[in-house]
């Protein structure tokens, strides 16, 4: 009997859209974003794409303004695009490093929640008074009240710098602005935890500190939120700062641009997506406390809180007995020095769940517990679900937006 091949499945074919992408080449914002794009394209089919990475101020491309495409992603101020590409005459998508006051439809990342996560983290430094610099065109209302109602949930007062009276002063010099901002420094109440509405604006936060001779982070300590990583290493000391997550900001964007070129009409939706998390670095690694004790206690606990270090070896490399530095912990931080063993341990546990596919057994002991069922009760108690059940509600918030999982390499202990 003669035999026949099977015809090859034929593939459906799909239309191709030209969509270019505008943004500024030198944003390390971009770059994170382009990323998110890139995932998105690797999941689906039809797109052609043309980049156009401009320089801070360089006129855009005369290309634009004879191009015909499906779409655009831009990450230029609105008025710097072509006519055409204005008022949601065409398909256009937004995106940006920042909260502008006015969002146009597309995707942003929450500064709210951002400067929230700033004010916990230096809260949780046991700083009870802190300062909220805005940006020069961030929606500061809506920041200052985001941060003035959190600061009062956590127990801690608040001033907010008012740079539209004073640094934003059209004609002010940089000399005059670092005076201004000294100033209002030095009338703060000490210590202060600081957060700045970009890297930027926190890196000349610590310079004005440096000018008027106070301490960072032992007088101010300060937070930035973008997470540049040149401008954060480069901060004497490293500036802490909250990351945006600037791939689902991209796989986001990608996806809105999708859904409007197929129905055929501008997108009207502003999206603002949480950030992912803090980087922790020298201008916030304080502890506002003034019992040396207790700080060399969380000095002991912040280096080796993920062996198997006990609260008695604690108080014993401190040069106390152990009861007397629970009580100032308990007095002090409101909580013993095992509990913050355990919250240590349980920090660490939840970044590893979050970030890579190792299993229980190696999480508990890079995380500094004996086994996994140990991780498992601790973890219960303090989080209120199991780890698995962390990692699964983790994962199905990045599948809800569309990302994919994120890997690491399955490394032993």
């Amino acid at each position: 009997m003669p035999t026949h091949d099977a015809p090859a499945p034929t593939r459906t074919p799909v239309s191709t859209r030209e969509v270019a992408i505008v943004i500024e080449a030198s944003a390390s914002f971009s770059r994170g974003m382009l990323q998110g794009v890139s995932q998105w394209m690797d999941q689906h089919e039809g797109w052609m794409i043309t980049i156009d990475d401009r320089e801070r101020g360089v006129p855009v491309p005369g290309w634009l303004l004879r191009w015909n495409g499906h779409g655009l992603i831009s990450g230029l101020e609105e008025s710097s695009l072509p006519r055409p590409w204005r008022a949601g005459r065409r398909t256009v998508v937004h995106v940006r490093g920042g909260m502008p006051d006015s969002p146009l439809p597309g995707i942003y990342p929450d500064d709210e929640a951002a400067v929230r996560l700033g004010a916990s983290h230096l809260a949780e430094r046991g700083l009870r008074h802190l300062a909220f610099v805005p940006g020069a065109t961030a929606p500061v209302k809506g920041l200052c009240d985001a941060v003035g109602h959190h600061a009062a949930t956590l127990g801690c007062t608040i001033d907010v710098f008012e740079p539209r009276r004073t640094v934003l002063r059209r004609g002010r010099s940089d000399e005059e602005s670092r005076d201004a901002i000294t100033t209002w420094l030095a009338s703060l109440p000490k210590p202060v935890g600081l957060i700045a509405a970009s890297d930027v604006g926190a890196v000349r936060i610590i310079e004005a500190c440096r000018h008027g001779g106070l301490m960072v982070p032992d007088d101010v300590a300060v937070v930035g939120i973008g997470a540049d990583e040149a401008l954060c290493g480069l901060a004497m000391p490293g500036l802490t700062s909250i990351t945006h997550d600037r791939p689902r900001i991209g796989h986001e964007a990608a996806r809105m641009l999708d859904a409007a070129m197929r129905a055929g009409r501008p997108p009207s939706a502003v999206v603002f997506v949480p950030p992912s998390g803090i980087v922790v670095r020298g201008s916030s690694d304080t502890l506002a406390v003034d019992d040396t004790d207790l700080r060399r206690a969380i000095r002991i606990i912040q280096a080796k809180g993920c062996t198997d270090v006990s609260a008695t070896d604690v108080a014993t490399e401190v040069g106390v007995p152990r009861r007397l530095l629970d009580r100032k912990f308990q007095r002090l931080l409101g909580r013993t020095i095992h509990d913050e063993l355990q919250r240590t341990k349980v920090a660490e546990a939840k970044r590893l769940l979050v970030e890579t596919d190792l299993k229980l057994l190696v999480i508990s002991v890079r995380s500094g517990f004996a086994h996994a069922p140990q991780l498992c009760n601790v973890f219960k108690a303090v989080v209120g679900m199991s780890p698995m059940q962390f990692r699964r509600a983790a994962r199905a918030c990045r599948e809800k937006s569309g990302m994919p999982p994120r890997h690491a390499s399955r490394r032993g202990p």
